[in-house]
């Protein structure tokens, strides 16, 4: 058994291990994290009591009796794409998409530990605003959402680079799209003053970012060659 490779994006060669099916396993558990992530958190704000997607981030999910959910969903969701990022390397989107993906997920699975404290009137109860006291893990969960983030956007650009290179527009420009929409819409709370009531646009920056790096490893899927017989 070996590899044939077709590879559009690069010269790297497709991962040489002893069973074919990892890299491929590894970039389908990657493209599951994004819908894992969106669906869960949409499905439980539906449901908790209390819960505004206007005024609640997607993190406040987290907190309460049932937060238990959301931070399996992070913690899992996370570490379907620290694989799926170790999935990535050698087929075509050179070293740092990996690793930023891989820093994306860290982050990810990392936030479902350290949780924010309530606030903005979530879980019910909770005064409205931010609590003046900050406890260490909300101070760590503040600063893993800007650099996951960060990640995320970071994979994008490198990816639309890389997309460019091979003469793939359609694909260059989506990850330029997903990049400056999703780092616009997850700061927005922040932009102007006190986010209360402004966390809509954040959920739609998660929904299109994620979405995006399900869109990257169902590409790289598709591109990495299966193995054949000779």
């Amino acid at each position: 058994m070996t590899y044939l490779p077709d590879l559009p994006l690069g010269r790297e060669q497709a991962p040489s291990t002893a069973d074919g099916n990892r890299p491929s396993a590894a970039l389908i558990a990657g493209a599951v994290a994004g819908p894992l992530l969106v669906v869960s958190s949409v499905a439980q704000g539906l449901v908790r009591e209390g819960f505004d997607f206007e005024a609640h981030p997607p993190s406040a999910l987290a907190l309460g009796s049932a937060g238990i959910v959301q931070q399996a969903t992070f913690v899992v969701s996370g570490l379907l794409l620290v694989v799926g990022g170790r999935g990535l390397r050698g087929v075509g989107l050179g070293r740092w998409v990996p690793r930023f993906v891989v820093v994306l997920g860290t982050c990810l699975a990392a936030a479902g530990v350290f949780r924010m404290d309530p606030a903005f009137g979530f879980p019910p109860g909770t005064p409205p605003g931010v609590g003046a006291h900050v406890s260490w893990h909300a101070a760590i969960h503040g600063v893993l959402f800007p650099i996951g983030f960060l990640a995320l956007v970071g994979a994008a650009v490198f990816a639309a680079r890389r997309y460019a290179r091979a003469g793939r527009s359609a694909m260059s420009r989506t990850a330029y799209l997903a990049a400056a929409s999703s780092l616009v819409l997850s700061l927005w709370p922040n932009l102007g003053g006190s986010p209360d009531g402004r966390f809509a646009p954040m959920w739609v920056g998660v929904a299109v970012g994620y979405a995006w790096t399900s869109l990257l490893f169902v590409d790289a899927a598709r591109s990495t060659p299966e193995p054949v017989a000779r």
